[in-house]
């Protein structure tokens, strides 16, 4: 499994303009501009690396898509407390991506056409990329079990 330095050192040298990295105690942040086509808009994007084998986020700082969005919810997106909208690229259970992958090969490109689908989403309102999302509603078993009453 590759090291968060060889990941810094892999995203480096796709050589997209302006991209840099930066640490947070152990985790990298890989900050790039991602455009979904040549005359596309560019988006401020960071992708959040740990060292070990969690699955790395990718989140979209600007420009804010919740704005873009009118009022309306982002489809494949998770939930996200820090600043931007952090993107669902895949799909874990199908286990579409492993840490072996490179993110030139994965993360770069599937966050350009997730901002390419987003793009039609927001003219049409309907998700034109496929792929599965899971149910946001809380299953039976992480509910709050209720205090029996005397």
């Amino acid at each position: 499994m590759p090291t968060v330095v060889e990941r810094a050192l892999e995203l480096q040298a796709i050589g997209l303009p302006g991209a840099h990295a930066s640490y947070r105690g152990r985790e990298l942040n890989f900050h790039v501009g991602i455009a979904p086509g040549t005359f596309g808009r560019l988006y401020q994007c960071v992708l959040k690396v740990m060292p070990d084998s969690r699955r790395p986020d990718m989140i979209v700082l600007k420009p804010d898509l919740t704005d873009l969005a009118c009022g309306k919810t982002i489809p494949h997106t998770y939930a996200y407390n820090g600043k931007g909208t952090r993107l669902c690229l895949w799909w874990p259970n199908d286990r579409d991506w492993v840490p072996q992958m490179k993110f030139a090969e994965t993360y770069i490109p599937w966050t350009a056409e997730w901002l390419y689908y987003f793009e039609i989403w927001r003219k049409t309102g309907e998700w034109a990329g496929g792929g599965a999302h899971p149910d946001p509603t809380p299953k039976r078993w992480s509910r709050p079990i209720p205090s029996p009453t005397a």
